[in-house]
């Protein structure tokens, strides 16, 4: 009988494993979106960097204009990928938090089933027992007659 043990809640673990793989990925498509904002933000601190220092080379007047300019965008759009990579960052915080919660939730149904299997055991074995002593029983009495 144990062999064709079925949870009686099986379709709610599923669902909740379920839940779980989505939440899994979608950790790690928030983390992998974190990254990309973060090398994005290198790309343009190096493109900063690369800037200042052919200031430092230029003499003409014209061309310091204009890269003081892109100097200026440049630094307003690093100011600005910083915060989206706080909301990344954010992000990844949520979906952290709701993989651990689905995970919890699939644990308890785990337990459930567990504690399901071990009561459906304790009954068939008590079951079995009741067989054998019975059996033992009428065996003892047939000796005597």
């Amino acid at each position: 009988m144990l062999s064709k043990f079925k949870f009686s809640m099986e379709k709610v673990l599923d669902w909740r494993s379920d839940t779980e793989e989505t939440k899994k990925k979608n950790l790690g498509d928030t983390e992998r979106e974190k990254t990309r904002q973060e090398n994005l933000l290198q790309d343009m601190v190096q493109e900063n960097i690369k800037i200042k220092n052919e200031t430092l080379t230029t003499t003409r007047i014209d061309i310091l204009r204009r890269q003081n300019m892109y100097k200026v965008m440049l630094d307003e759009r690093i100011i600005q990928q910083k915060n989206q990579i706080d909301i990344a960052k954010k992000s990844v915080d949520i979906a952290r938090l709701e993989l651990m919660e689905a995970h919890k939730e699939k644990k308890v149904m785990e337990k459930l089933k567990e504690k399901e299997f071990n009561l459906l055991t304790s009954l068939e074995k008590s079951e079995e027992q009741k067989q054998l002593d019975e059996i033992a029983t009428l065996s003892y009495g047939r000796t005597y007659y």
